[in-house]
């Protein structure tokens, strides 16, 4: 298969698998995790690497991410498993800046990937100060759940945790039917 064509492809599948809550039909009361405002920045700075294997619907896709993060900004970019690059991804708080390449589809959210590392990762009472009325996020045990209505929507269960920064979680969309299995490669202090 062609390098080009198998890349797009890869694009393709995955950004289904995180976006596919766009493409449901949404009822009238209900929000939809994408409609969930980002986090702030988070400090200490660093530099983390990690493997996203999505699953849905049968389809199985991996992306690798390098995130460089501290209090003032997030940085993505998103690379496919033979180091193509799919997107670059700045958030400084306030405004998402994204470069995606030209062969992405116009419905690749890189900021949803942005949401759920967030949900997994940032602490707790940082994620519930700026959920929405009707959304309420708990910790129990080795998992973190964000409910709408009291109904679950995602689990997050953190497969090997570790002080600075779980080493694999899995994360179960229950409403828009994906997993994220998250492995982090290497976690990296910057200095300040």
């Amino acid at each position: 298969m062609p390098r080009g064509l198998a890349y797009w492809l890869l694009s393709a599948s995955f950004s289904a698998s995180l976006v596919s809550c766009s493409l449901l039909p949404i009822t009238d009361h209900t929000e939809t995790i994408d409609n969930l405002p980002l986090a702030q920045p988070n400090g200490p700075s660093r530099r983390v690497v990690q493997q996203i294997k999505a699953i849905w619907q049968g389809h199985e896709e991996v992306l690798m991410c390098v995130l460089e993060l501290d209090n003032r900004h997030i940085a993505m970019a998103g690379l496919s498993t033979d180091g193509v690059g799919l997107f670059n991804l700045y958030y400084d708080g306030k405004t998402v800046k994204l470069d995606k390449s030209p062969l992405l589809p116009e419905s690749v959210s890189p900021e949803l990937v942005i949401k759920d590392l967030q949900l997994a990762y940032w602490p707790l009472a940082d994620l519930q100060k700026i959920l929405p009325k009707q959304w309420r996020l708990v910790e129990a045990g080795n998992h973190r759940q964000l409910y709408f209505d009291n109904e679950l929507t995602v689990d997050v269960a953190y497969l090997q945790p570790d002080a600075l920064w779980a080493k694999t979680i899995s994360l179960t969309n229950h409403r828009f039917h994906y997993q994220l299995h998250i492995k982090t490669i290497s976690y990296e202090s910057l200095p300040e």
